[in-house]
């Protein structure tokens, strides 16, 4: 096990006995959790814990983590240093703040979290990653808190990026400004209801906007949707079920 590289699809409770041998496992490059599901100061835990932080400085290049009420990811924002060496992180679940270490991930090209923290000041945190390639923001049904959505206005940043994505129920109002995102290419948007898409024209790259639409949607977003498809070419509905 101690030359093991990938360790993925895998799920852990507060009865896995088998964290604590995560430690030996030094050649690991890639650890996706697909489930996780442990009491906060548990030994599962803890070991969980330090496993991962370990990990950070052995060459770790792809974490996944879908912790959806044990609170586990915001607890990374206590690692005592960053994972230097990612270049794919993905933390979905009920995220509250992107960890505090985030804006040293020079390395990072794909990046999914939460759509729990889109907000302006998400943004202003992750457009110095100079090597992001790939943003995702990204949530189950019936997960979202609806007080949590915010309006993000775009000013700057994402030298690199060139995919957004956005795959939620409800996407929230987003607007983009002049010299906003100079490389992003693609915007990829999939929900139900959504309060509307701003200021693509502004976005000097761009060269697709695809939305699909997942069930009926309300008529607000079939509103906004049908006002989007006159920026064709550029904008593609790839899936809409009419009421």
């Amino acid at each position: 096990m101690k030359a093991l590289r990938v360790l993925t699809g895998i799920e852990i409770d507060g009865e896995s006995t088998a964290v604590a041998g995560l430690h030996q496992m030094t050649a690991l490059r890639k650890l996706a959790i697909y489930k996780l599901s442990v009491k906060k100061d548990g030994d599962t835990f803890k070991e969980l814990f330090s496993s991962i932080e370990y990990f950070g400085s052995c060459g770790l290049q792809t974490l996944i983590i879908n912790d959806e009420d044990s609170g586990f990811i915001n607890s990374l924002d206590e690692m005592k240093s960053p994972p230097r060496y990612l270049v794919a992180l993905d933390l979905t679940g009920k995220l509250r703040k992107l960890p505090g270490w985030i804006t040293k991930m020079n390395n990072l090209i794909k990046l999914t979290i939460s759509i729990t923290v889109l907000q302006t000041k998400t943004f202003e945190i992750l457009s110095s990653l100079s090597s992001l390639f790939s943003l995702t923001f990204s949530l189950r049904a019936g997960q979202l808190d609806q007080d949590i959505v915010e309006f993000f206005e775009e000013h700057g940043g994402f030298k690199s990026l060139k995919l957004l994505r956005f795959f939620a129920p409800l996407v929230p109002r987003l607007s983009f400004s002049d010299n906003a995102m100079t490389a992003l290419e693609m915007i990829d948007m999939r929900f139900e209801n959504f309060e509307g898409l701003f200021g693509i024209d502004t976005l000097k790259s761009l060269q697709e906007v695809h939305l699909c639409v997942n069930g009926r949607g309300d008529k607000i977003t079939k509103f906004l949707v049908d006002d989007l498809k006159n920026n064709e070419p550029k904008v593609i509905v790839d899936q809409v079920i009419a009421a």
